[in-house]
C-alpha cells in the first residue's frame, strides 16, 4: 500500500527501461547502460561523489534480478538533464528513456542501494593478487582455482574498468525500505551505503 510520505530531498527522476530482444539479452543491456552511466558520473563527480542516486524499481534479491528498469533521481533537475541520456545512450531500439519528471508526492518510503564486495570472492582476491604480484589476472585466478568462496545472492552487473580493461562484478544490495529520508552524496555508480532514494 502506498503511503503519503513527504519527500523533501529528491525531487526529480528519469526512468530507463531496458527492452531486450532475441539477439540483445538483458544482461548485455545492463552492462552497456551502466557502463555509460558510470562514465558520465565519473565526469561530473566532485571528490568521487555525485548528487544523483540510482534505484532499481524491479529489484528482487531472492531471484537475484535487477529487473528491466533503472531509475536515476536527484534534487537537481539540471543535473539529470545534462546527462542527455535520451541521445547519448544509443541502443534506441532496446531502451526507453523518459523525460525528467517530478517525483510523486505519495511514495512507499526510502531505501539504500549499495555496492557490496564479498571479501572472500575469488575474483576480487585474484585482482588484488594480480596487482600485487604483477602477474596476469588469469594467472591469479588459476592460483585461487578450487578455493571455496562465499557467494552473495544479490544481483550484479558486469563493468569494465577504464584503467585496467578488466571486467568485474558490480554487486548491488538493497536495504529495507524505511520512512525517513537520508541524503548525502552517492558514488560514481549512483550507489551509497547510507544515502537513501525514494521508492515509488
Amino acid at each position: 500500500m502506498v503511503k503519503a510520505v513527504r519527500n523533501d530531498v529528491m525531487k526529480y527522476f528519469i526512468d530507463i527501461t531496458l527492452l531486450p530482444g532475441p539477439e540483445v539479452p538483458l544482461h548485455f543491456l545492463w552492462q552497456k547502460v551502466y557502463q555509460h552511466i558510470h562514465q558520465a558520473f565519473v565526469e561530473i563527480n566532485h571528490n568521487g561523489k555525485i548528487c544523483i542516486g540510482a534505484s532499481f524499481p524491479e529489484y528482487d534479491e531472492k531471484k537475484s534480478r535487477l529487473g528491466s528498469k533503472l531509475r536515476l533521481l536527484s534534487t537537481n533537475k539540471n543535473q539529470l538533464e545534462k546527462l542527455n541520456l535520451r541521445f547519448t545512450l544509443g541502443l534506441v531500439e532496446y531502451l526507453h528513456v523518459s523525460p525528467v519528471e517530478q517525483i510523486p508526492h505519495k511514495i512507499q518510503g526510502h531505501a539504500v542501494f549499495k555496492r557490496i564486495q564479498p571479501k572472500n570472492n575469488n575474483e576480487r582476491l585474484a585482482r588484488r593478487r594480480a596487482k600485487r604480484k604483477r602477474i596476469s589476472l588469469q594467472q591469479a585466478l588459476d592460483y585461487f582455482k578450487g578455493r571455496d568462496e562465499i557467494y552473495s545472492n544479490a544481483p550484479y552487473i558486469h563493468i569494465q574498468s577504464k584503467s585496467t580493461g578488466e571486467s568485474y562484478r558490480l554487486i548491488i544490495s538493497r536495504q529495507h525500505v524505511q520512512q525517513a529520508a537520508s541524503t548525502q552524496l552517492f558514488s560514481t555508480y549512483g550507489l551509497s551505503s547510507s544515502s537513501t532514494v525514494p521508492i515509488f
